[in-house]
């Protein structure tokens, strides 16, 4: 059976002060100090790890050497590729930015220009409505009647007409007779 999950607590590593000043080389160990005193640096106490591990750490601070210089303790570096990519997402949505503003302001101005075509064509479909009105005005027969007589034209009393048969004999039906001029009534006098 197992022990109870409140005997079970883990205890952290201390901290180590350790005094780089004094230490000539950084093989040799660093002195410690307490934390409280003065001008030293707590750093987390040295794990004991296998060979393979301290060489992979060591080829890792080699890498970061090569490609920009030692980092410091707790700082982690960035490669241009990360740069590169932040750029290019901050460039894209610049340009996406200016796009959807320039497509904005053509949707506006091309509803304003159709508003405008569609106020151009109301006005034409009603003057269109408004001249077939007037055609069709004119051409009612007291409309043609006034007109005939405005040119000189006399109405006939009695008109004669032309009647064919089925076998294609062509007779005249009452007596043609000229036109005459009714009189013209005297103007008014003043």
């Amino acid at each position: 059976m197992s022990a109870p999950v409140a005997d079970r607590t883990r205890t952290r590593r201390p901290s180590v002060s350790v005094d780089w000043e004094r230490t000539g080389s950084t093989r040799e160990a660093p002195a410690r100090r307490i934390p409280a005193q003065r001008g030293s640096v707590t750093v987390p106490a040295q794990r004991r790890g296998s060979g393979a591990a301290k060489a992979a750490y060591a080829r890792r601070d080699q890498r970061t050497r090569r490609l920009g210089g030692t980092p410091r303790a707790g700082q982690r570096t960035t490669t241009g590729g990360r740069a590169q990519f932040v750029l290019l997402i901050m460039a894209l949505l610049a340009t996406a930015l200016v796009l959807t503003l320039w497509l904005s302001t053509a949707a506006a101005a091309d509803s304003y220009t159709l508003q405008d075509a569609r106020t151009a064509a109301r006005d034409l479909t009603e003057r269109s409505e408004r001249l077939h009105r007037e055609v069709a005005a004119m051409e009612s027969a007291p409309a043609l009647a006034q007109r005939a007589a405005e040119l000189g034209m006399v109405p006939v009393q009695d008109p004669a007409r032309l009647v064919v048969a089925p076998d294609g004999a062509v007779t005249v039906v009452g007596e043609p007779s000229a036109a005459t001029r009714p009189a013209t009534p005297a103007p008014a006098a003043p």
